[in-house]
């Protein structure tokens, strides 16, 4: 897993499209493509398929981060199958996907921050290791329990 992740509390999600529209707003094209009404967002792959199967080396990697080199891509649309999400897509004769702003001179998202609903959480991979850690100290304290009181 990459270092970094946008990862969604669907149930918190209204479908507003502020993200959408704040990422529209900064690129001129939303990066983030929709799931019914979800937004859907790169995982940010750790061994990339849209950079493997690049036919022209268009995306290069940033701090482990895909990018795409607008100049280079020839829009053959590779990446956009590649892609285990769909994340990726071709618009305007080019590749878009969500570069965790890395491009730009935010430090956070900007559709993090532009979700008013707070669905959107920029995670790091220490963060998920301590998730499973604490839900796997949960379940083996949960399955002692239950073992002891079987004796």
């Amino acid at each position: 897993m990459n270092p970094k992740v946008i990862v969604i509390d669907t149930s918190k999600c209204t479908g507003c499209n502020d993200c959408i529209n704040k990422c529209k707003e900064l690129y001129g094209v939303s990066r983030i493509k929709k799931s019914g009404e979800i937004p859907v967002f790169c995982m940010q792959c750790e061994n990339a398929p849209c950079y493997e199967i690049c036919p022209v080396d268009a995306i290069y990697l940033e701090d482990g981060i895909p990018i795409v080199k607008k100049e280079k891509c020839i829009g053959c649309a590779m990446c956009e199958i590649a892609c285990p999400v769909g994340s990726i897509f071709i618009e305007n004769t080019y590749a878009h996907k969500c570069t965790l702003c890395l491009d730009s001179d935010r430090l956070t998202p900007a559709c993090v921050e532009a979700c008013k609903d707070n669905a959107l959480k920029l995670i790091c991979d220490e963060c998920i290791q301590n998730i499973k850690d604490v839900k796997r100290k949960k379940l083996v304290n949960l399955l002692s329990d239950v073992w002891i009181e079987e004796i």
